[in-house]
């Protein structure tokens, strides 16, 4: 159960209590706020996953306003191998930062240290949660501090002469003097878990807001002689809480940044970092090559030498090493295999699979469709519930009529198959090796190994049809 400290000393435990009660109501949002996302995860997400970083014997989830939603949204999320599963506690009405750890106390009590995070600041990173801890020492906690030139709407520290906390007062309850104080709360705490349970009964309301401020342990602490220690934010941005949708949108485009600029020092190339859009979940091998304008969502894993090109939209796709995606191509839930080409102009839909070297060109969709090494679909067509064998031609136009209405039914085409332009294939149908197909086919039956499918009228040739229509026009035109 128990966690080494972050100084490697005695062994204690560890809760970490994530503050998400609250409505946010500048977000002009039905949503709860810590589920708005930033770079296409919840708020909520990313302070989860700092959470377990830590590896705590406990994590708590304070919830509130939109208290179902955010509860089965904890209950979704994954939890990383020997880690803690995450559970809630509910803030009944919103009373303060103070009374919101105070409902969680039966889930946090019994460790050694709260951590206390809130919900919407997403960027903050694990090196700082563990510098707070480390930095406590005696204190009865320890808190992360910073200097904005603007702090409004933030509670000012106010710090004795040896550099510790005295008191936090909060922006409504602030004179002139403290509010043009520089050196901010950023809301996130390292406690010792049993000075915090001592203190949080003594919270009064008396202030502008009628709260139990969480902030007022700071001042309790220092009247014992265990006074608050700040740790310095090394930036700003990282603690930055999101109360608006311009808050979220600076807090994306961030994160987006950094995770580029990791991308950059780790050997992948990027055309256009400034444009690229690549979430925390992605994985990127070094001389993987991204173009301007890509977007690289949810568990896309790009190798060594792919090249993704301009405007492509990836989400939960693996593209394999030497695969090229030329631009504007879109995938979800593929797999594009090594040396593999697509696009530009391709889609392909969940259940894509393309082994080495295949080619689907521009305009082509595909949907649960397995394409064997070296297949080809050069253009135009749809290509849904299928198995295409290996070094197989798709001419343009094909559609794969793999519904019919209730059921979906799939085509099957063995190795070498030669289907031509403007071709239905009417599932349930099997193609056998080497078959070939003639354009403007409809195929509705099983066509046999090396056999030729073709299924058209006779073409009719009407002599001078067009004279004569031209004359029925102009003699219609005469008499109006």
């Amino acid at each position: 159960m128990t966690q080494g400290d972050a100084t490697g000393g005695a062994a204690h435990s560890r809760a970490v209590v994530i503050l998400a009660a609250g409505q946010g109501k500048r977000m002009h949002s039905a949503r709860p706020k810590v589920l708005h996302p930033v770079l296409g995860e919840a708020m909520l997400s990313h302070v989860l996953r700092t959470a377990h970083t830590l590896k705590p014997d406990r994590i708590v989830v304070v919830t509130g306003v939109g208290r179902a939603e955010v509860e089965a949204f904890v209950a979704a999320q994954p939890v990383p191998a020997g880690s803690v599963v995450p559970v809630c506690a509910v803030q009944p009405e919103q009373r303060g930062t103070g009374h919101a750890v105070l409902c969680a106390q039966v889930a946090w009590q019994g460790t050694t240290e709260v951590i206390v995070l809130c919900g919407d600041v997403p960027l903050l990173r694990p090196e700082t949660l563990l510098a707070v801890s480390a930095a406590r020492g005696d204190a009865a906690c320890a808190l992360v501090a910073v200097d904005l030139a603007d702090p409004t709407g933030y509670g000012r520290l106010v710090v004795g002469p040896d550099g510790r906390v005295e008191r936090i007062v909060e922006q409504k309850d602030a004179t002139a003097a403290e509010r043009a104080i520089r050196a901010t709360n950023a809301g996130l705490y390292a406690f010792d878990a049993a000075f915090l349970a001592g203190a949080l009964p003594q919270l009064r309301a008396d202030n502008a807001q009628g709260e139990l401020y969480l902030t007022d342990v700071a001042a309790l602490a220092a009247a014992a002689g265990r006074a608050p220690v700040p740790v310095w934010a090394s930036e700003a941005a990282e603690v930055q809480g999101v109360n608006n949708r311009l808050d979220l949108a600076e807090c994306s485009d961030h994160l987006r940044r950094r995770i580029v600029r990791q991308w950059l020092r780790a050997g992948v190339s990027f055309d256009a970092p400034d444009s690229a859009w690549v979430e925390t979940t992605v994985v990127l091998e070094p001389d993987a090559s991204i173009g301007a304008d890509v977007e690289l969502r949810g568990r896309t894993a790009i190798a060594a030498g792919a090249r993704i090109g301009r405007g492509c939209v990836l989400t939960d796709t693996t593209v394999a090493a030497g695969a090229e995606l030329l631009p504007y191509s879109v995938a979800t839930g593929a797999r594009i295999g090594p040396g593999a080409h697509v696009g530009p102009f391709a889609h392909l839909r969940p259940g894509t699979d393309l082994g080495a070297d295949v080619k689907v060109g521009n305009f082509v969709e595909t949907k649960k469709a397995r394409f064997g090494p070296g297949a080809k679909a050069g253009h135009l067509s749809y290509l849904g519930d299928c198995d295409i064998g290996a070094r197989s031609n798709i001419g343009a136009g094909t559609i794969t009529c793999n519904y019919d209405g209730v059921n979906k039914f799939r085509t099957v085409l063995g190795e070498g198959v030669f289907i031509g332009s403007d071709t239905q294939l009417v599932a349930p149908v099997t193609l056998g090796d080497g078959a070939y197909v003639g354009a403007g086919t409809t195929v509705t039956q099983d066509v046999p190994p090396g056999a030729l499918a073709v299924s058209r009228t006779g073409q009719l040739n009407v002599e001078g049809w067009v004279a004569r229509q031209q004359a029925k026009r102009a003699r219609s035109a005469a008499t109006k």
